[in-house]
C-alpha cells in the first residue's frame, strides 16, 4: 500500500484546493489529523497516524451512499485498514445519540468498547471507556491527530474540550498501530476524533433539544462556504450550551463551547488549516452511593442538599476550563514528496471543592473515624449533622467546620508533529516525529467548607511563576510542579511486491522524560525532586492483501510501550527504579468486506503484556506507604466481528461483538474493569424522510477488584479459584435505545431540510447496580447503577443562503 499519503492523497488535496475549500479555526496553534475537506460527507484523510474508511476506500463510495450497508451500519471496518479498526460517521452520531453524549459513548458503538454514564447519557464525566480491557490511560485519544490527555497518568476527560456536535468521524483502532502512530499510550489502541469541516455552501443551522432531567442543548452553527475574496477560504463556527439537573440528585452539569475551523488553500498544492476550541464546564461529580444511602435517600442519590454535610452539592463542584488550537500546513511538494507540519497547544484548568469523605456514613470522616466514636451516624445517609465539625489534618492542625478539600490541576501542552513522505513506483518511505512538552501543577489543601469555601493558598506567585513553599501547618496534602517531555521519531517503508499486496515495516523510538518538583509530594507529603528518562525502540510489521476491490485482509505484529505513571513517584524510596515501563507484543489479523448490501469484518488478537504494574502497602521509615511494582505478565486475547445487511428498501440489520479475555499469567486473576465481552445489535429503517432505529447494547460480566462491606445483590465476592477473582464480580447487563426521526423537505433540494428527532434511552427502565467506584473511608462500597428510562426531543433547522459569502 502506498499509504494514505499516496496518489489518492495528492489527488484529494488538489481537488480540495481547486474547489478553493477552506477550514476555519479561531486558533493560534495546531495539528489536525487531515487536510481540508470539501464537504462534510466526503472526508479526505491524510492523518498518517490512523487508518480509516473514506469515500475513496470503496470503489462505489458506499460509505457515503444512504441505503447501503456500509453507510447505514453504526460501525464498520475500513477496507484499507491494516489492524482491527472501526469507524463511526457523523450521521450515525446525529441520529443515535443525544447532544450531551461524548466521544466515549460514540466509541461504545464499536466492538470491545465499554463505558459507564453514572448520571445519565453524557451528563457527567464517564468512568473511562475500556478497549478490550485496556483502561483509560492505557490507550491513545487524538483530536485531529493530536494526542492529548493528563501527563500524570495519560487519562482523558470525556466532558471537557469539545462536544459530540463537533466530531465528523470517530475511528477506533484496536491496536498499537504502525511506526507513524504517535502518542503517550498507543499500545492499547487509539480513539481518533475528527472534527467537522466547513460545508460547501453558506448557511446557518439552529439546533435545540430538551429532555429528561431538565436537560437542554442549544447550538448555532455558521458555515461560510468558499469565500472568493479570500482565495476560496472557508470556515465553520459553532457555539453551544448544554445544561442538566442530571439523573442523580444534586449532580448537575453546565457546559459552554466555542469552536472554529478555517481552511485556506495557499496554492493548488498547499493548504493551511487553523482550528481553535474553548470549553467551560461546571459540574457536580458523582462519586457513587452506598447501599444505605440508596435505601434511605432513593436509588438515584448523588449528593446532599444539607449545607452541614460533606456531601452538600455546593461543597462538591468542578470548575473546568479547556482550550485547544492548532495550525497545520500540508503540501504536495512535487517529485513524489508530501509534507504535513503541525504545531499545537492545549490546556486544562481544573479547580474544585470536595468533601473530605462525602460518602462517609459514620459522621465526620477523619475525626470521627480516627476517634472511633461515630458522633453523627446519620451525617450523610439521612442528611443530618452539625456545622461545627472538626477535621484533624495530617500535620496536626485543626480546622473548624465541615471538613473538605480544595483541589487544583492546571496544565498546558505545546507540541508539534512533522511528517514527510516520498513516493516511489514500488511503494513509499515515511518519516517524521512527534514532540510534546506538558507542564502540570497539582495542588490539594484541607479547608473548612463552611468557613470560606475557596482556595486559601496560591501555588503560583503574583507573576504566575511556581512557588516553592513549606507545608502550611500540615493542611496542604499535595503541591507538585510536574513536567513530561515526549519525543517519538519514526521511519516506515511500504513495499508493494505484487499487485494487491502491501508489506509495511517500521521503527519508532519512544522517549519519555518525567520530572517532579514537589514541595509537598502526594501521599508522602514530603519535599521531593526527581527526574527519570525511559526509552524503547518499537518495531512494527503489517501485511495487507486486497483480494478484490471489495475484500481485503491483513496481519499485524507490533510492540507497545507505556512509561510509568506519576503515582509511582509517591514514595520516599525514589531512585530504586523498582518500576519498569509496561510493554506489549501484539499479534492480530482480520478481514473486511463491503458491497451495497453487506458490510462485514472479523479479527482475532493475542496480546502479551509485560511488566504489569501493581501496588501494595509497605512500611517505609515506620510509615505505611503504597508502592508500585511489576507483577509479571498479562494475556489479552479475543475475537471481534461486525456485520450489517441492507435489504435495499430502507431496512438494515446490524450487529457487532467482541469476546475478550484479560488475566494475569501468574495467578489467572482477571484484570479489573474488563468486561468479558460487548455487543451492539439492532435494526434501522431509513427511507422517505423517516428514520427509525432500535439498538441493544450488551456489556459482559466484569470484575472490580474492590472489596468492602455491604455487598450489593448481583455483585458477588469471588474466591480467586476456578474463574472468579477476589473482589466484586458484576453480572452482564444490557440497555435498549430507540430513535425516531423525520426530515421535512427531504425530497425537495430547493428547500432546507428540517429534522425532528426523539431519542428514547433505556426503554426497559433498567436500574440495576452495574459496578462500583471503590469505597468510602470506612469500607462501604460506592455503587454505580443504570439510571432508568429517559427521553429527549430535538429539532434541527438549517437556513441556507444558496451560495458562498
Amino acid at each position: 500500500m502506498a499509504g494514505l499519503w499516496g496518489s489518492r492523497a495528492k489527488s484529494a488535496l488538489r481537488n480540495v484546493c481547486s474547489m478553493r475549500s477552506l477550514y476555519v479555526g479561531l486558533g493560534v496553534m495546531v495539528a489536525p489529523a487531515a487536510f481540508a475537506q470539501s464537504a462534510q460527507n466526503a472526508p479526505v484523510n491524510l492523518d498518517l497516524g490512523s487508518v480509516l474508511a473514506s469515500g475513496t476506500d470503496n470503489p462505489a463510495n458506499l460509505v457515503n451512499t444512504p441505503g447501503t450497508a456500509p453507510y447505514e451500519s453504526p460501525s464498520k471496518a475500513p477496507l484499507h485498514s491494516a489492524q482491527p479498526t472501526s469507524l463511526v460517521d457523523k450521521h450515525t452520531v446525529d441520529k443515535l445519540l443525544t447532544g450531551p453524549q461524548s466521544w466515549a459513548d460514540i466509541a461504545r458503538l464499536t466492538p470491545s468498547v465499554s463505558t459507564i454514564d453514572p448520571n445519565g447519557p453524557g451528563l457527567s464525566e464517564s468512568s473511562g471507556p475500556t478497549i478490550r480491557g485496556f483502561h483509560d490511560g492505557q490507550y491513545n485519544v487524538t483530536f485531529d491527530g493530536i494526542p492529548f490527555g493528563d501527563s500524570n497518568d495519560f487519562t482523558h476527560h470525556s466532558t471537557s474540550f469539545f462536544t459530540n456536535s463537533l466530531l465528523g468521524q470517530t475511528i477506533v483502532d484496536r491496536g498499537p498501530g504502525g511506526a507513524d502512530t504517535v502518542g503517550d499510550a498507543t499500545f492499547g489502541g487509539t480513539i481518533s476524533l475528527r472534527t467537522i469541516n466547513p460545508a460547501a455552501k453558506t448557511g446557518v443551522t439552529l439546533n435545540s433539544s430538551y429532555g429528561s432531567y431538565n436537560t437542554s442543548d442549544n447550538s448555532i452553527r455558521l458555515d461560510t462556504g468558499a469565500i472568493p475574496s479570500l482565495n476560496g477560504a472557508s470556515g465553520v463556527f459553532v457555539a453551544e450550551h448544554i445544561q442538566s439537573d442530571g439523573a442523580l440528585t444534586n449532580v448537575t452539569q453546565q457546559r459552554t463551547n466555542y469552536y472554529g475551523k478555517v481552511v485556506i488553500p495557499l496554492s493548488t498544492s498547499t493548504t493551511l488549516t487553523l482550528m481553535s476550541d474553548y470549553d467551560q464546564l461546571y459540574q457536580n461529580p458523582p462519586y457513587g452511593a452506598t447501599l444505605s444511602q440508596m435505601a434511605n435517600l432513593g436509588w438515584n442519590y448523588g449528593l446532599s442538599g444539607n449545607p452541614n454535610s460533606q456531601a452538600y452539592y455546593r461543597y462538591n463542584t468542578d470548575h473546568i476550563t479547556t482550550d485547544m488550537s492548532y495550525a497545520d500546513l500540508q503540501s504536495a511538494l512535487g517529485d513524489g514528496f508530501l509534507y504535513d507540519g503541525k504545531i499545537y497547544t492545549y490546556a486544562y484548568y481544573h479547580h474544585d471543592l470536595n468533601g473530605d469523605d462525602p460518602n462517609d456514613t459514620l459522621g465526620n470522616g477523619v475525626t470521627q473515624a480516627s476517634a472511633g466514636t461515630p458522633l453523627f451516624p446519620q451525617n450523610n445517609s439521612a442528611g443530618a449533622g452539625v456545622p461545627n465539625e472538626v477535621v484533624l489534618t495530617p500535620g496536626g492542625a485543626t480546622i473548624a467546620g465541615v471538613p473538605g478539600q480544595t483541589f487544583l490541576m492546571d496544565y498546558r501542552s505545546v507540541g508539534t508533529i512533522q511528517r514527510l513522505q516520498k513516493e516511489f513506483g514500488w511503494g513509499d518511505i515515511k518519516t517524521g516525529f512527534w514532540f510534546d512538552h506538558q507542564v502540570n501543577t497539582r495542588f490539594v489543601q484541607n479547608v473548612s467548607l463552611t468557613n470560606g469555601n475557596a482556595i486559601n493558598y496560591d501555588p503560583f506567585d503574583s507573576n504566575g511563576g511556581q512557588v516553592t513553599a513549606t507545608n502550611q501547618n500540615g493542611s496542604i496534602e499535595r503541591l507538585q510542579h510536574n513536567q513530561l517531555y515526549t519525543f517519538q521519531p519514526y521511519g516506515a517503508v511500504d513495499w508493494k511486491p505484487i499487485d494487491g499486496l502491501t508489506l509495511t515495516g517500521g521503527l519508532k523510538w519512544a522517549y519519555f522524560r518525567r520530572a517532579i518538583n514537589a514541595p509537598v509530594n502526594q501521599k508522602t507529603e514530603t519535599l521531593t525532586g526527581y527526574t527519570h528518562n525511559w526509552q524503547k525502540l518499537l518495531p512494527s510489521f503489517e501485511a495487507r492483501y486486497e483480494f478484490t476491490p471489495n475484500l481485503s485482509g491483513y496481519v499485524q505484529a507490533a510492540e507497545g510501550f507505556l512509561a510509568p505513571n506519576l503515582n509511582t513517584y509517591y514514595t520516599t524510596a525514589l531512585g530504586s527504579d523498582s518500576v519498569q515501563p509496561e510493554s506489549t507484543i501484539n499479534f492480530q489479523g482480520g478481514i473486511a468486506y463491503q458491497d451495497q448490501h453487506w458490510a462485514l469484518s472479523g479479527d482475532v488478537y493475542n496480546i502479551h503484556y509485560q511488566n504489569f504494574v501493581n501496588s501494595k502497602k509497605v512500611t517505609v521509615n515506620n510509615t505505611k506507604e503504597t508502592i508500585f511494582y511489576n507483577s509479571g505478565g498479562v494475556i489479552y486475547r479475543g475475537v471481534e466481528g461486525e456485520a450489517a445487511y441492507s435489504f435495499g428498501n430502507g431496512v438494515t440489520l446490524f450487529g457487532n461483538a467482541g469476546y475478550n479475555q484479560a488475566f494475569q499469567t501468574s495467578t489467572n486473576i482477571k484484570i479489573t474493569n474488563a468486561p468479558q465481552g460487548t455487543a451492539n445489535f439492532g435494526a434501522i429503517y431509513n427511507a422517505n424522510g423517516f428514520y427509525a432505529a432500535v439498538i441493544d447494547q450488551w456489556t459482559g460480566g466484569q470484575y472490580s477488584g474492590n472489596t468492602g462491606v455491604n455487598i450489593a445483590n448481583g455483585a458477588t465476592e469471588g474466591s480467586g479459584a476456578s474463574g472468579k477473582s477476589p473482589g466484586g464480580w458484576y453480572d452482564p447487563y444490557n440497555v435498549v435505545n430507540v430513535t425516531l426521526a423525520y426530515t421535512f423537505n427531504h425530497d425537495n433540494p430547493a428547500k432546507d431540510p428540517i429534522q425532528v428527532k426523539l431519542n428514547l434511552d433505556n426503554i426497559t427502565n433498567q436500574k440495576q447496580i452495574i459496578f462500583d467506584n471503590g469505597t468510602n473511608g470506612v469500607g462501604d462500597l460506592l455503587y454505580y447503577r443504570l439510571t432508568g428510562f429517559a427521553a429527549f426531543g430535538s429539532v434541527s433547522v438549517p437556513i441556507g443562503f444558496g451560495s458562498s459569502l
